[in-house]
């Protein structure tokens, strides 16, 4: 069962796992400097470049089964929420195109299976994927690292890392 886990944003952490290994990273969407640029040119959503950019990188992974997302359930300003739900519909717009089994995955619920604790921190959920999953990633120089290719990790990549753990424990085919 091959699963892309997705923690979605400007910055969408993903890990793409099955049997063979694990594969873990961060998709930046569109730069900074673009998006501040976009919200004084246009001053609002319109054909926003992030949301292709996230059809085509879900598109270019071969032979899923499934996509994980976390759920978030808040949004700070009207802005974010709109950004939140794009993202998420073209996480299930790329599901429908490819028939893909799709789940959401609750905050505290992921950060409870990946800590023991519903209210974990960046820095405790940091923790608990290099003692957990050792063969995979290490602590180095400050840092969380991919083991075979000395990625480093940002909170993005690390909570898709979980998140890809959680499925697999947790989804049938």
């Amino acid at each position: 069962m091959k699963i892309l886990a997705l923690d979605l944003g400007t910055k969408t952490g993903y890990a793409v796992g099955d049997t063979g290994g694990v594969v873990v990273g961060t998709w930046t969407l569109m730069a900074p400097k673009v998006v501040t640029l976009q919200a004084k040119v246009r001053g609002d959503r319109r054909l926003d470049g992030r949301i292709p950019n996230l059809f085509e990188a879900i598109m270019g992974i071969s032979d899923l089964d499934w996509i994980v997302f976390e759920d978030v359930l808040f949004a700070s300003t009207t802005l974010q929420a709109h950004l939140w739900a794009s993202l998420r519909a073209t996480v299930w717009l790329a599901a429908y195109q490819r028939k893909l089994k799709v789940e959401c995955v609750n905050t505290s619920t992921l950060k409870k299976f990946a800590t023991g604790h519903g209210g974990a921190t960046k820095e405790m959920m940091a923790a608990w994927l290099v003692k957990n999953h050792s063969n995979e990633f290490r602590y180095y120089d400050g840092a969380v690292r991919k083991v075979d290719n000395d990625t480093i990790l940002d909170d993005n990549a690390i909570d898709a890392a979980h998140l890809l753990y959680w499925a697999q424990k947790t989804l049938k085919t």
